[in-house]
């Protein structure tokens, strides 16, 4: 997933570098590619075994061709190895689209432009609770119509998702930002309604309802020679909509990187949420910290140890592209170590 910013300012973290799909057609038109990466994670969560696993492996191919001078057509489809016990090759994007001096539309399955855009999160496993927009939607759209157009000084980018008879989720998305040297910003926020969620009480029976998240977010980043700091702020209302029930949140995350060599990293941040409901409060609080070291242009090695305390409506972490529900704990400690190699 592109990170808009993070993906220009910190590519040693988040990027494959000089890495090249493996080109398997190529004409005077275009070509196309057959892309992917291995993925291996250990993790250690309180009172369970240590886990070995595939973490979020995948593979795709990609293309693009030029359709009359000035613009191109492209698309892409990716699988994914996900899952305890489930060796099952599932679909993770599948789009296509055209772009130009007009900027870029894609119409499919794919990541949502708040995923795209992210916030003040640099973890490779425990970090993102507090951003809020992936709380109904994992983040994901299976019938997502996205816009995105960059220029030298600013971007903007968009996205509505087509709920298709309630098939689906209804998602409206609308984000911006923009750089001024060492510094960048970004704002932005969307609604997103899902008609029968499932979801737990503490019984653990599935309960379903209508849900409407609606959210804001702003992020700055500011670079220090190899140091980078960001901070983000998120403000979320989620409510069902066949009652007056209704949780607000505000949400607080404040991270950072630094660059000892080349090739080795460390990352850190705290996070902090707020949570409502009526007269009944809440908050939960996480941080983490962990180094990555970068063998070559193909292949990293990274660990990462995380704390939290407190409770969450549910969250996903963008590193190990695992979404969390909702949980409740007293101060957890958590450890992981992970690999990848690219191609």
């Amino acid at each position: 997933m592109k990170k808009t910013l993070l993906a220009v300012i910190i590519p040693s973290l988040f990027v494959a570098g000089a890495v090249s799909a493996a080109e398997i057609y190529k004409s005077d038109e275009g070509k196309a590619e057959f892309y992917g990466q291995l993925r291996t994670e250990l993790k250690k969560n309180p009172d369970k075994d240590i886990t070995l696993g595939a973490g979020s492996s995948r593979a795709g191919v990609k293309a693009e061709y030029q359709l009359v001078e000035g613009i191109n057509v492209f698309g892409k489809v990716e699988f994914g190895l996900q899952g305890k016990g489930d060796y099952t090759m599932k679909n993770r994007l599948h789009y296509a689209g055209v772009s130009g001096d007009f900027g870029k539309i894609t119409v499919g399955r794919q990541w949502v432009v708040s995923d795209d855009t992210w916030g003040a999160d640099y973890s490779y496993f425990f970090g993102g609770t507090g951003l809020r927009h992936a709380t109904l939607s994992g983040a994901r759209h299976d019938s997502l119509i996205k816009y995105n157009y960059e220029s030298d000084s600013f971007w903007v980018a968009a996205n509505h998702g087509l709920d298709q008879d309630d098939t689906n989720q209804e998602l409206t998305e609308l984000y911006a930002g923009t750089s001024a040297g060492d510094l960048s910003l970004h704002f932005g926020g969307g609604t997103n309604t899902s008609k029968g969620h499932v979801v737990g009480d503490n019984s653990g029976t599935d309960i379903v309802a209508d849900l409407k998240n609606t959210f804001f977010e702003g992020t700055v980043e500011y670079t220090m020679g190899d140091a980078l700091v960001g901070f983000t702020y998120y403000n979320a209302q989620l409510e069902d909509l066949n009652s007056s029930g209704k949780i607000k949140e505000n949400a607080f995350s404040l991270g950072g990187t630094y660059a000892f060599t080349k090739k080795t990293s460390a990352y850190s941040g705290v996070e902090y949420v707020e949570q409502k409901a009526g007269s009944l409060e809440g908050d939960g609080k996480n941080a983490y910290l962990g180094a990555v070291h970068k063998f070559n242009s193909w292949s990293r090695i990274y660990a990462e140890m995380g704390y939290s305390k407190g409770t969450t409506t549910g969250y996903t972490n963008q590193g190990s592209d695992v979404f969390v529900g909702p949980t409740k704990n007293d101060g957890e400690s958590r450890f992981a170590i992970g690999a990848r190699v690219y191609w």
